[in-house]
């Protein structure tokens, strides 16, 4: 419930001042695909992998599934909505102060999930976080009036590769374990189920959201479209192999929805290349 708590209230915080249309549209998308891209990063590593710290949500009975929805939680909802709020604060006051008064905001609501037994420590301290949060709202206070202006803008490659994994993530984590169980990767690499299953989607979507970057950077924009297509392609390929190998189990799913899993995100992500694009070209002509 506390999980739930959360959310609403940043949610409500967020609506407040996105009210007040300070932000543009590609500001609120870059903040959200940036901070989903870094806490992505972070949670699978020192989660999942290492097992350091858990999240019982107290919203189901299996542990594993628990921790996996604290996951979506945190890195999907809580975590970008406070760096979208951050943005805005950020973006015209003083980096050190306003880092300080954020980073010490989520110290202290970690503090409470702590305290009410919604966070567990393993092998891991309130220290620790502290100084993941210092670090992360300082640089976060770097970029933020990149991010709110385009003056001077952020490099493209780092929103395309951060919108590049939100996307095809996203697609994972709905449609795979533990949101809507349709299919689960099962390569017998980690004894944790939902490591197993979350490793290989977001390592395998990674490396397709590179190739994205990579890609699109570099072609004109009438090739990119038989690019991502080619590019969801080796996603597709992978997933069929994995499949053969019965490392992907289908449960309420087929290789149409497997097909459909990569195309989707690979056509998303290139609407998001021609709409970024034509908008930092607007606000050079702007600045010039």
């Amino acid at each position: 419930m506390l999980y739930l708590i959360s959310f609403a209230a940043f949610f409500v915080w967020m609506v407040i001042l996105l009210r007040k249309k300070q932000l543009s549209w590609h500001a609120i998308i870059a903040s959200y695909s940036i901070a989903v891209f870094s806490a992505d990063v972070l949670e699978v590593t020192f989660n999942l992998l290492l097992n350091l710290y858990k999240f019982p949500t107290h919203l189901s009975k299996d542990p594993v599934m628990e921790n996996e929805i604290g996951i979506i939680f945190a890195d999907t909802l809580i975590l970008p909505i406070t760096l979208i709020i951050f943005v805005y604060y950020a973006r015209n006051r003083r980096p050190w102060r306003i880092s300080l008064i954020f980073a010490s905001l989520m110290i202290f609501k970690e503090w409470i999930y702590v305290i009410l037994g919604y966070m567990e420590y393993i092998h891991w301290n309130l220290a620790i976080s502290a100084a993941f949060y210092v670090i992360g709202f300082r640089v976060g206070a770097f970029l933020a009036p990149r991010i709110a202006t385009y003056h001077p803008p952020v490099p493209y490659w780092i929103f395309l590769l951060s919108f590049s994994h939100t996307v095809i993530m996203w697609f994972g984590a709905i449609f795979a374990s533990p949101v809507l169980q349709m299919y689960q990767f099962k390569p017998g690499i980690f004894e944790d189920v939902m490591a197993d299953c979350r490793f290989i989607d977001l390592l395998s979507g990674d490396i397709l959201a590179i190739l994205c970057v990579l890609l699109l950077l570099r072609i004109p924009q009438r090739f990119k479209p038989p690019v991502l297509a080619a590019v969801a392609s080796l996603g597709i390929g992978f997933s069929l192999y994995a499949y053969h190998r019965e490392w992907l189990v289908y449960y309420n799913w087929n290789h149409f929805f497997m097909v459909l899993r990569y195309l989707v995100p690979c056509g998303i992500i290139w609407l998001y290349d021609r709409w970024e694009l034509a908008y930092r070209a607007a606000k050079t002509t702007e600045i010039a």
